[in-house]
């Protein structure tokens, strides 16, 4: 039996964060990617140490959707690059540049500031 790993990617109204197992790690300066790229980072670290590891996220309804799973999608995921290409964009072009979504249950993603509110 292996131990579980969920990683929850999510805003709040001070940023994007890392819940796992109770404890909220970030905010992540590079927002909903930078939150992403390191929650899989971790994830896949969790993986190899045995344990069940994935990473979701936190939808603007409240609901969840799975985004990655160690053992199922492949690391690094192709999604990921495209992610790391984002961040490095300058704050106002990345909040204006659309967020791949090949997510499993999430057909689109909102940007930061729609889902902070502050659209």
């Amino acid at each position: 039996m292996s131990l579980s790993a969920h990683y929850i990617v999510s805003c709040r109204t001070d940023g994007w964060f890392i819940g796992l197992e109770g404890e909220r790690y970030g905010p992540f300066p590079n927002g909903q990617v930078g939150a992403l790229i390191a929650a899989v980072q971790a994830a896949n670290h969790a993986g190899k140490d045995g344990h069940d590891a994935r990473v979701l996220l936190r939808t603007i309804e409240g609901g969840t959707a799975i985004v990655w799973i160690f053992g199922t999608d492949s690391y690094p995921s192709p999604w990921v690059e495209d992610l790391h290409r984002i961040a490095l964009l300058p704050r106002r072009e990345r909040a204006r540049t659309p967020v791949p979504s090949p997510w499993r249950t999430l057909d689109t993603m909102t940007s930061d500031a729609v889902v902070a509110g502050q659209a």
